[in-house]
């Protein structure tokens, strides 16, 4: 009654243990590629993600440059920002026009009143000097 499986032999027992290892180190083999293979993707979308934020970051400076020139041109270009700079750069005015110095005076201040110790906060404080 015992005897329903047929018994194997040694050999094909080892031969068995031998393919069952096989395939676990084969197995494992494969899992730590797959998983070497995913930590390079995720080193790789880690540093595109930084490469575009810096990206955003510097198409932000160049747009606010760009706004700033196009503005500086805007002034530049009119009838008024060409007297301006000519004004600026070479100290020219218009016949009639001066300077005009304006001188801040400093207003007078007012000294604090010291008072005199009496002798007990004299002793006081050189006692106790904190």
């Amino acid at each position: 009654m015992r005897e329903f499986k047929k018994r194997r032999s040694h050999k094909d027992e080892i031969a068995s243990f031998v393919l069952t290892c096989t395939k676990t180190v084969i197995l494992l083999v494969v899992t730590v590629l797959l998983m070497r293979g995913a930590w390079g993707m995720y080193g790789k979308m880690s540093a595109a993600s930084q490469a575009q934020e810096t990206a955003q970051v510097q198409l932000a400076r160049v747009q606010m440059q760009r706004s700033g020139v196009t503005t500086t041109l805007t002034e530049i270009t009119s009838k008024r920002g060409i007297e301006q700079q000519i004004r600026e750069r070479y100290g020219v005015v218009r016949p009639g026009e001066g300077e005009i110095v304006v001188i801040h005076t400093i207003a007078a201040s007012t000294t604090p009143v010291a008072f005199e110790n009496t002798w007990w906060q004299k002793i006081f404080h050189a006692l106790f000097v904190w």
